[in-house]
């Protein structure tokens, strides 16, 4: 009796075992390798910011991205955590600007959407738009623009003295 339960057991293990390796195998198989090559960067794309004729880069905060792994053969995920944006933009120099002044975000890579935060001294969320909004902001003003693409989702942020 013991032997015929040991024997069941086993089978049952070897069934369930098999076919966890098969979908292994199916899922390996269905990613894209040329595709995937082309997604090896671990974080996203950089950001910079032109203010007139001016360039900085804003800094790149939390983070969720995927990308090829290619020790692993196979697709990997990323998430990072942040400080406060008031906190990453730290003492950066903050560019003076007015309500007329022209801002471009420059993405390394055009993101699918973003939005554009913007922050108090005391890291309270003022606002959420979807250009960079001057009007209403007076003194250090904390910016952060969050960009989706399909492979994940980034927080860059940059400070600006609105006059």
């Amino acid at each position: 009796m013991n032997f015929k339960i040991l024997y069941i057991s086993l089978m049952a293990f070897l069934i369930l075992w098999s076919c966890s390796l098969e979908k292994e195998a199916i899922e390996i198989e269905n990613s894209n390798p040329e595709e995937d090559l082309n997604a090896t960067s671990q974080k996203p794309l950089s950001l910079t910011v032109t203010i007139q004729e001016e360039e900085i880069a804003a800094v790149l905060g939390a983070y969720t991205w995927s990308y090829y792994d290619q020790k692993a053969g196979g697709m990997a995920a990323i998430e990072a955590e942040s400080l406060p944006p008031s906190e990453l933009a730290g003492s950066r120099k903050a560019p003076a600007v007015n309500s007329d002044t022209s801002i471009e975000l420059n993405f390394e890579e055009e993101p699918i959407s973003y939005k554009v935060n913007i922050w108090d001294a005391a890291d309270k969320l003022k606002g959420s738009f979807k250009e960079v909004q001057l009007s209403g902001e007076s003194g250090r003003t904390v910016y952060e623009v969050v960009a989706t693409w399909e492979r994940g989702t980034g927080h860059y942020v940059f400070p600006l003295t609105v006059e």
